[in-house]
């Protein structure tokens, strides 16, 4: 298939139904809380909300999962090879380190456990999520992470060599780790089905309705557009890298790493028996980032993250194109269908944060390539917080900005990294003969 036949549209928007029953924001209203950004975070926190009692309201700029969850792959992953239990209780004490650690490791399994409690319709497979290593150095990094979480009570594996070639149909890998509790979904449904069952429970979701700016008053905060105007008690933004322009104090907070994601057209079954067999979900953990999926109708899902210059559709179909024949020759046949676009927002301490900006105003910032499981789980624990007005027994952080220092020059630091990661590859294949990942 040549590049001028590939559609420049989401997988997603092809095979999920659209929305409708919800309207625009007009006038003036009031409110006990708000929830700014009709993404994963902002109808899981107001799903739960609604299970704690509460009506909020949600604004979203678009409609839903209309940005960020709707342009992603739809892995659900929970847990990063970057961060180890035991780092994050050395860095954030025994207490908090201990919050973070139960929040992460359970995320990926909760989506599931909450996709199955509330008959969400959004392509579910639980078939598990690999972590394959490419490096001897990336496999000790492997097994040690997959070990402590292990220690944790988490039933995270790891593979051998022989193990992962069979796993994946690729001769690429030295080991991997296994998170049997992660998978993938159609992550637009999903987040559709969440607007569903929210709105069943209570909640009030306006699309089509951007916040241009947030006001503090003597009860609480004014939310405006040209259009409506909302007070309320409560305000939680959850719009992903919107966050910015709404408060000062996030405005430096996240980088953006901007990924091009593509769908083939459905495999040969054939192929399926030697490409990921078993329907596993995976992304490797090597800096030079490789991933793959199917969807529940056999069309491959791979990602390219944006190169520094000539970002050309011809240009990327013919990389990834190539780049699958890298990994395998039965993959020379696939062709490219659909190719979009999407923002990953990073962190500077790549976690999630829940953040308190002022009395009343939070913030939920937790994406970093992890969002589907993340903030799922950060929306429950948000809510319980919301309703009990401390934290508890809840496996939440309330954190203050962290900004980024030097962020104009910060924020173009993902796509130099991945970049050097390229060309670092194809130097290594010159020198050594060995498999070049483009």
């Amino acid at each position: 298939m040549s590049a001028g036949e590939v559609e420049e549209n989401t997988l997603w928007n092809k095979v999920t139904l659209s929305v409708s029953g919800f309207t625009s924001l007009t006038g003036i209203h009031e409110t006990e809380i708000a929830v700014v950004g009709g993404g994963v975070a902002g109808l899981s926190l107001a799903y739960h909300l609604t299970e704690a009692g509460m009506a909020p309201v949600v604004l979203e700029a678009l409609t839903p999962g209309g940005d960020a969850a709707g342009k992603s792959a739809g892995l659900v992953v929970s847990l990063s090879v970057r961060h180890s239990p035991y780092e994050l209780l050395e860095q954030y004490g025994e207490e908090k380190g201990r919050c973070l650690v139960d929040m992460i490791g359970e995320s990926g399994e909760y989506v599931f456990s909450l996709v199955r409690k509330l008959g969400l319709d959004c392509a579910p497979q639980q078939t598990g999520f690999l972590g394959p290593a490419r490096t001897v150095r990336e496999v000790e990094r492997v097994n040690k992470v997959a070990s402590e979480w292990r220690s944790f009570g988490y039933g995270i594996q790891t593979v051998d060599k022989n193990t992962i070639c069979r796993l994946t149909g690729l001769d690429t890998y030295q080991g991997a780790l296994l998170d049997p509790a992660g998978g993938a979904i159609n992550p637009l449904a999903y987040v559709r089905e969440l607007a569903r069952a929210a709105t069943g429970q209570g909640a009030r979701l306006f699309i089509n309705s951007p916040v241009f700016e947030v006001h503090k008053t003597g009860t609480g905060w004014r939310l405006e557009s040209d259009k409506f105007r909302v007070n309320a008690r409560t305000v939680v933004l959850c719009a992903g890298g919107g966050n910015r322009k709404l408060s000062a104090g996030l405005a430096n907070t996240v980088l953006p790493f901007r990924v091009f994601q593509m769908a083939t057209e459905p495999l040969d079954s054939e192929v399926r028996e030697v490409i990921l067999p078993e329907n596993h979900s995976m992304t490797d953990v090597s800096p030079n980032i490789y991933s793959m999926r199917y969807d529940r109708d056999g069309r491959l899902i791979t990602a390219c993250p944006a190169f520094m210059l000539n970002n050309a559709k011809s240009r990327i179909v013919h990389f990834v194109e190539e780049r699958l024949k890298h990994f395998s020759p039965l993959l020379a046949s696939a062709r490219i269908r659909y190719l979009w676009m999407g923002t990953t927002w990073i962190s500077r301490s790549i976690l999630p944060r829940f953040t308190e900006l002022s009395e009343g105003l939070f913030a939920m910032q937790a994406c970093n390539g992890r969002g589907l499981a993340i903030n799922t789980v950060l929306g429950r624990e948000a809510a319980g917080f919301i309703k009990q007005g401390h934290t508890g027994k809840l496996n939440l952080l309330i954190e203050r900005p962290d900004a980024i220092r030097h962020y104009r020059l910060m924020s173009h630091l993902p796509a130099i990294l991945i970049n050097a990661a390229r060309l670092r590859s194809r130097v290594m294949h010159r020198i050594t003969g060995l498999h070049c990942y483009n």
